[in-house]
């Protein structure tokens, strides 16, 4: 870990770049910005004394999807890089669960717009060819078209990280976490239930399910093994958003709660990686979700503007998008 100071606009970090390092501000403060430096400059946040940032690329070697700053003031970092996370976080266990909440802000806030977009895509099918004489619903796209032009300028697509190297441990039952032994069918917490914990899937599967034992009972997605859940309902202090349930014999949870956040710093810091990773990768997936819906929304104001018909693809992008809102809706605190 390594302290670096920087003097007022100079660049901490680059949008695009590949890095293997995140950064604590210990004094002053640093500006995010998309396309910095461009006619396109969009300031996206100022971060201040004690924010954490780029720990994505720590966790996922996820390339910088932001330029970052220094601001008004020198601004003096501590880097860590992505060998020395085990360490930053037994010499300062409280972080884990600040990064936790960091990542659960952004997801729970990209969602909302990733639902605000499909929901948009839904109407303009809808209006059929009166998206451009609707004022309300054109002033609602303006900033889907920005995001798919920004993303134009990275060459169309945005870019996917690769699989973080986390320590390789064999954590045996030394970590301290309670177990639980499920048969097929057992319920682990219904829709509506107090979030006061997380969970670890050692083996087996799990389902998730909306409307459990109702007539509108249905399926969302299946989690296997090494896959958590339960976290942002837990971080975020929400009731849980659907029901979980043990969908094969022999399935073997660990359950995780606050409070045993920070022993496993010192017992099983694999799985603290595992868990951030986790969190880290449902943001990078749902991130690309949004930038091609965005796109979608851009290919069809084009279609529309020069009175052509949507392509067939895009029609089936159209159903696509109205089913996945509603999966992430019901999915996205359990």
């Amino acid at each position: 870990m390594v302290k670096k100071t920087f003097s007022r606009g100079e660049i901490i970090v680059r949008e695009g770049d590949l890095a293997d390092s995140m950064y604590v501000i210990i004094s002053g403060s640093a500006d995010v910005f998309l396309g910095y430096g461009t006619e396109d400059e969009r300031h996206l946040t100022t971060l201040d004394e004690g924010s954490i940032f780029g720990e994505m690329a720590v966790l996922e070697a996820y390339p910088r999807s932001a330029t970052v700053v220094a601001g008004e003031n020198d601004t003096s970092l501590m880097e860590i890089s992505t060998a020395e996370v085990s360490e930053f976080f037994r010499e300062d266990p409280a972080q884990i669960r600040n990064i936790m909440a960091n990542l659960s802000s952004r997801l729970r806030e990209l969602t909302d717009d990733y639902l605000e977009v499909c929901g948009t895509i839904r109407e303009m099918k809808e209006t059929s060819g009166e998206v451009l004489r609707s004022g309300s619903l054109l002033s609602r796209i303006e900033k889907f078209l920005k995001t798919a032009y920004l993303v134009s300028r990275m060459g169309g697509r945005m870019p996917k990280g690769k699989d973080a190297v986390l320590p390789d441990e064999n954590e045996a039952d030394a970590d301290g976490l309670r177990k639980i032994h499920c048969g097929k069918g057992r319920l682990l917490f219904r829709q509506g239930d107090e979030a006061d914990c997380m969970y670890y899937i050692a083996s087996g599967t799990v389902g998730i399910y909306a409307n459990y034992e109702t007539d509108d009972e249905k399926l969302l997605t299946t989690l296997k093994s090494n896959q958590f859940f339960g976290e942002m309902g837990m971080i975020e202090k929400l009731p849980r958003s659907a029901a979980a349930v043990a969908d094969s014999n022999g399935t073997v949870l660990k359950v995780i709660t606050e409070a045993d956040l920070e022993g496993l710093c010192k017992k099983a810091p694999s799985m603290v990686l595992m868990a951030l990773q986790h969190l880290s990768s449902r943001l990078r997936t749902l991130t690309v979700d949004y930038v091609q819906a965005c796109q979608t929304v851009e290919k069809m104001v084009d279609a529309e503007e020069h009175g052509r018909e949507l392509a067939e693809e895009y029609m089936k992008s159209i159903e696509y998008y109205t089913i996945m809102a509603q999966a992430y809706n019901n999915t996205m605190y359990y």
